[in-house]
């Protein structure tokens, strides 16, 4: 017997969890009265220990006590405060989003944002001349620039004769390389053998109190009745004003000079395009190590349901093992839906992160595991139950009833047979 005792002993307590290799007195007190109370209401039965069955009871226990350490260690890690990890947008392509500081912010709670119009720039469009026709007359030409306070003054000298798309292409190249806050480009129709310049500025949206992000005009030509080169190719024609954004954040109407906008010290906003509908923006506050948690749960899970389907072929009350896991869930399933965990057809629960990583999620699941009669707490007592006495979900002959009316009536030692199991091939 010392001998069968010690090869468990090695075998099962490397395996052994911090929650199964040590109990409280109150908790050992507590087994032994559970144990006690089973004895004393099950029936004295006539049981066919087969191979098969002994192997599946066996495997049950097992699973039974994996789920119920899995089950503790949940608990433990969803009792630890929501951290945000990241922040998601329920529409991406209208308002994408992104933490300032992701390892020290304050946002918690989801906001809506709509977008009524984005920020735009101020472009002016030049008038379409002959591209390869000789441009403006050589000599000294002037224009100036103005950007808010700021006034540039850009002299230009034509030394030759020069096509119009030789002259805006190194006009465009003059202006670019000033690095002023406008940007200049030519744009081509070569079926029809024309050409025009292109200015914007490199900032959306305008101030209050202006109109305009910049201001172009001709300051001097070569001589009186030349025409500029602004007035020339039409640059001083503003065909789309600077426009603000206008958006609304939690229902207050907000404006703002860029499609970048801060939402309180710690969220980064980045407006795309014009919204219908508001767009969600929330935090990710479930972590790595939770997700981790729940997926070891629902593997713990799904083995018993897979086993009690496919553990002992014939076995009648292995539906029963599946009946009672599925009422247990069956009052929660709305709950377990809105927060990321999904039953399938074959009652095994799959985990949607995407779900998962949201704050209504998390607070679903503080609910759901974290109640004192909660989801985690049924799940948890029956899987003692299950330990407890595995051999209640194995076909066997009722030979007598118990009679629980007799004071002290009990079935000694019922408990006994799955422990028989493990050293019946010793003795």
């Amino acid at each position: 017997m010392i001998q069968v005792y010690n090869n468990y002993l090695t075998e099962y307590s490397s395996s052994l969890s911090r929650y199964s290799s040590a109990h409280k007195p109150k908790e050992l007190k507590d087994i032994y009265s559970r144990i006690v109370s089973l004895n004393r209401h099950s029936a004295y039965y006539k049981l066919d220990l087969s191979k098969d069955k002994q192997f599946f009871s066996l495997t049950l226990k097992d699973a039974a006590l994996t789920l119920s350490d899995k089950l503790k260690e949940l608990s433990g890690v969803l009792l630890k405060p929501a951290v945000t990890s990241g922040v998601q947008s329920s529409d991406p392509s209208g308002v994408s989003a992104k933490l300032l500081f992701p390892e020290q912010n304050t946002f918690s709670e989801p906001i809506s944002v709509q977008v009524h119009s984005l920020a735009s720039p101020q472009v002016n469009r030049g008038l379409f001349v002959p591209s390869d026709t000789e441009g403006p007359a050589p000599g000294s030409y002037r224009f100036h620039i103005q950007t808010g306070d700021e006034d540039y003054e850009f002299s230009y000298k034509i030394t030759g004769n020069s096509t119009n798309r030789e002259l805006m292409n190194k006009l465009t190249d003059f202006i670019n390389k000033s690095n002023i806050s406008v940007r200049a480009e030519v744009e081509e129709n070569s079926s029809a053998g024309i050409s025009r310049m292109v200015l914007h500025s490199a900032e959306t949206g305008v101030a209050r109190d202006e109109s305009l992000r910049f201001i172009i005009a001709d300051s001097a030509t070569p001589a009186p009745g030349f025409p500029g080169l602004v007035s020339y190719f039409g640059l001083d024609h503003v065909a789309q004003a600077p426009a603000n954004a206008r958006f609304s954040l939690n229902g207050a109407e907000k404006e703002s000079a860029r499609n970048e906008v801060l939402a309180g010290r710690d969220l980064a906003l980045t407006l795309l395009r014009a919204t219908d509908e508001p767009v969600k923006i929330s935090p990710k506050t479930i972590g790595e190590q939770t997700i981790t948690g729940l997926q070891s749960f629902l593997d713990g899970y799904n083995a018993i349901i897979r086993l009690s389907q496919n553990g002992l072929p014939g076995n009648r009350r292995s539906a029963r093992l599946q009946n009672e896991l599925n009422h247990i869930l069956s009052s929660d399933i709305g709950k377990l839906q809105s927060s990321g965990i999904h039953r399938g057809e074959d009652l095994t629960l799959s985990l949607d992160p995407d779900t998962l990583q949201t704050s209504e999620a998390a607070k679903q699941l503080r609910e759901l595991f974290e109640e004192p009669d909660g989801m985690l707490a049924r799940l948890s007592r029956k899987m003692q139950d299950i330990a407890l006495n595995p051999m209640e979900y194995v076909d066997k002959t009722i030979v007598t009833y118990p009679n629980t009316s007799r004071a002290g009536f009990n079935t000694p030692y019922n408990t006994s047979v799955y422990s028989g199991i493990m050293f019946n091939s010793y003795c």
